[in-house]
């Protein structure tokens, strides 16, 4: 006897055509996954990253600001300017983070076609040149998109107040005891609230002055999670 031969019927090949089809999309899906994790892990550390550096900078140029004599504001004796959403300030800076010397150190909200950001800048203090340059200005954007800067300064706003914790700085003549600097993105985590003191301030801190210090910080930590 001989047995006849016979090929795929046109619905078994639709079959095997669907089964692949299948096959090939799920493969491109899982890929396709793979590859935008990727991608946010990438985004996630580089936002901690510039979230570390910029921390830390920031930290370092409050520890070391100073009083001096503003060029640009006759009224200012100590060239501190602080309100809830601003910060801008004069610190000597060592050569290892630029140019070093002093440095008129500036934290502020830029608005852009797509929303707020969190800027940097620098500028070198020469009280020779009052009128700012825009070459000489160098910024930074810390946070690309923002949804929150809260900024607090604790010392004597005033001579015949006790030292508390202020929205606004408004001694002209003397620096804060502390600064307090609580940064949230509108993605990702909020930043660890940065809490620093100048070289020199008001009063000198007392114990429970660090103890409120360090209730705000819980407290703001709190908020931010």
């Amino acid at each position: 006897m001989t047995r006849t031969q016979r090929g795929f019927t046109l619905v078994e090949m639709l079959v095997a055509i669907s089964i692949a089809g299948l096959l090939v999309g799920l493969v491109y899906g899982a890929v396709r996954v793979g590859q935008r994790s990727a991608h946010a892990l990438d985004v996630q550390a580089e936002d901690t990253e510039v979230m570390r550096i910029g921390w830390q900078f920031l930290h370092g140029a409050v520890t070391r600001a100073r009083s001096v004599s503003d060029p640009r504001d006759a009224e200012s004796g100590s060239g501190f300017h602080g309100s809830p959403d601003r910060l801008e300030f004069v610190a000597d800076m060592p050569a290892y983070v630029g140019l070093g010397g002093l440095m008129r150190i500036r934290l502020s909200i830029t608005t852009t076609a797509t929303g707020e950001q969190l800027v940097l800048s620098r500028e070198r203090f020469d009280k020779s040149q009052p009128e700012v340059t825009v070459d000489a200005v160098e910024q930074a954007v810390l946070v690309d998109e923002l949804e929150a800067l809260t900024l607090a300064y604790f010392g004597q706003n005033k001579r015949t107040e006790d030292p508390a914790w202020h929205p606004s700085w408004d001694n002209s003549d003397a620096l804060p005891n502390l600064v307090s600097i609580a940064v949230k993105p509108t993605r990702g985590r909020a930043w660890p609230v940065l809490i620093a003191q100048p070289m020199t301030g008001t009063t000198p801190l007392s114990q429970g002055d660090m103890s409120d210090d360090m209730e705000l910080s819980e407290e703001q930590d709190e908020v931010t999670d």
